[in-house]
């Protein structure tokens, strides 16, 4: 059995040597395929978004759902777990997470988190280097706190499609609240406001 703290100095010299600031190069890549491929990504996302819209209105023209007033982009972070880079986007009325007619689609962000699922992979292997100390669970949780990086980065490209997305057909003919807000954030959890943008 290894004793706790030796592991932990072990972990931490294994993120440090393996881990730490691999994150840096990874951005600088994702911004290359993005450039080389954002007609095609835009257009994913924009036309899924419009096709939640579309859901609404459809519940809304059978009274299923008033206007809608809250717009999430949620981290699905069991999907990571799947190497998914999913988001799902929920559009509720006035009743927030008590809205019972559920109106989501999920989105794929891949583009944006392949680079660091590949890596964890790399990691599996790197860590027979030190025996049996380090675990798959241990490398899953490097994992799971190094996306929280690659989730501030999914925000600001998320901020960046919100013209695109309030610009889409379904979105315009969708009943909506004035005061309707957009976040982004984790599942049912802590998320930031990105529209309307705060003065």
């Amino acid at each position: 059995m290894i004793i706790q703290e030796n592991k932990e100095e072990l972990l931490a010299e294994f993120y440090e040597k393996y881990v730490a600031n691999r994150w840096i190069n990874d951005f600088l890549k994702i911004d290359e395929i993005y450039k080389s491929d954002n007609d095609v990504i835009d257009g994913n996302l924009v036309s899924a978004f419009n096709e939640v819209c579309k859901q609404a209105i459809c519940l809304q023209q059978k009274q299923l759902k008033g206007e809608i007033r809250y717009i999430y982009f949620s981290l699905l972070r069991t999907s990571l777990l799947e190497n998914k880079g999913e988001y799902r986007i929920d559009l509720y009325d006035e009743n927030w997470f008590l809205d019972k007619q559920e109106c989501f689609i999920n989105i794929d962000l891949n583009f944006i988190f392949a680079s660091i699922f590949k890596y964890m992979e790399e990691l599996k292997e790197k860590k027979k280097e030190c025996g049996r100390s380090i675990t798959d669970m241990d490398i899953e949780n490097m994992m799971l706190e190094e996306t929280d990086k690659y989730h501030v980065l999914a925000v600001e490209f998320l901020k960046g499609l919100i013209e695109k997305f309030i610009g889409t057909p379904s979105y315009e003919k969708m009943k909506k609240a004035e005061d309707i807000r957009i976040f982004v954030g984790e599942y049912m959890d802590e998320a930031e406001m990105i529209y309307p943008e705060e003065k």
